[in-house]
């Protein structure tokens, strides 16, 4: 599948159901058609490390595990996988065709004024709504494939330092002092693993490591009647294969990345209550930790897509600024961790 197919496809409005519009939305891996009542995504043709959707085979197979594994939250959302088909003079999602040349997930359109995010923004989330949502996430947690065999600490410490490939980026932006830092907290959290390697291992034994969703963020949350949880991360089953601990957490820094410390904190004290995760306080540590892999994780996100240089003027200091809130968690984030360490060492 070709990006002049699918505009070809967005012209016409060549989808299986009748649409007064059809929009197109183009992510770094994917092209989302949203219609009237329905959206369509299909995958880019792109292999990367951590993805393959480099053959019809292989954008087939993931369509359909990624409505299998959405359905888990978002039941009602994700409906189906329908075939692309090419004829002579027409591209088309959906319908009748004798060549197919692609797949789409066949989703409802959902009221994009309710997602998380913007309603967090706006003011318009209470305790009672992250309290619910706490309830959803720990019924899927508790009922979800528990994993014994997943990544130790030298694998956790990997991923945390590949922040080290954005590093000259953010010693030029940001100053030497954040590259020196960076370079601090690397080393930091290579001895805290370690430390703490035998309680990573004893949470897989004891059920905290899941097949969860992976990127739970608050773009990924519809607001309804009841939470609607979506996008779950389907071309990478590690990324998705994760201590409960280290799921909530991304969520949890998320609502601090919008100065909502209170709405986290509502969020998982209900979900502790529910499912039990803190057990310790190594592994009140381990959660800090895990906000900080996830900061981590959003900054490194972001400066690689300065690094491509492809934003407007006024995108990419909407992308500076949010970087540099991202480096305010990361580093509060760090002080905490280094402070809640030092007092259990001296206890």
């Amino acid at each position: 599948m070709t990006r002049d197919q699918i505009l070809r496809i967005v012209d016409r409005k060549a989808v299986a159901h009748p649409t007064e519009g059809l929009e197109l939305i183009e992510t770094h891996a994917s092209w989302v058609l949203l219609g009237d009542t329905y959206v369509y995504k299909v995958k880019k043709p792109l292999r990367f490390s951590f993805l393959d959707f480099s053959t019809l085979e292989k954008r087939q197979t993931s369509c359909e595990l990624e409505v299998v594994l959405n359905h888990r939250l978002a039941p009602e959302m994700y409906l189906g996988v329908l075939p692309v088909f090419e004829g002579k003079d027409q591209v088309q999602i959906g319908g009748e065709g004798s060549r197919i040349v692609d797949y789409a997930v066949w989703m409802h359109r959902m009221d994009e004024q309710r997602q998380m995010d913007l309603l967090v923004a706006q003011d318009r989330v209470s305790g009672q709504v992250m309290e619910e949502l706490a309830k959803v996430l720990a019924q899927f947690h508790l009922e979800a494939n528990k994993v014994l065999n997943s990544e130790t600490w030298e694998d956790l410490y990997e991923e945390f330092e590949d922040i080290s490939g954005v590093r000259p980026f953010l010693e030029s932006t940001y100053g030497v002092q954040t590259g020196a830092l960076i370079l601090e907290i690397n080393q930091w959290v290579y001895d805290f693993l370690h430390k703490v390697e035998q309680r990573i291992e004893e949470r897989k034994q004891k059920g905290f490591v899941v097949d969860g969703h992976g990127d739970l963020h608050c773009r990924n949350i519809f607001l309804l009647d009841r939470p609607v949880i979506f996008d779950c991360i389907e071309f990478n089953e590690s990324f998705r294969t994760l201590d409960m601990l280290n799921e909530v957490a991304f969520l949890c820094m998320d609502l601090e990345r919008f100065g909502r410390t209170d709405l986290a904190r509502i969020f998982i004290n209900q979900y502790q209550v529910l499912a039990g995760v803190f057990e310790n306080e190594t592994d009140q540590q381990l959660f800090l930790y895990y906000k900080m892999y996830r900061a981590n994780v959003r900054i490194k996100v972001h400066c690689l897509h300065q690094l491509e240089g492809t934003g407007t003027s006024k995108e990419n200091k909407q992308e500076l600024d949010l970087i540099g809130r991202y480096l305010e968690l990361f580093k509060d984030y760090y002080f905490e961790l280094r402070g809640e360490v030092g007092k259990v060492d001296r206890d």
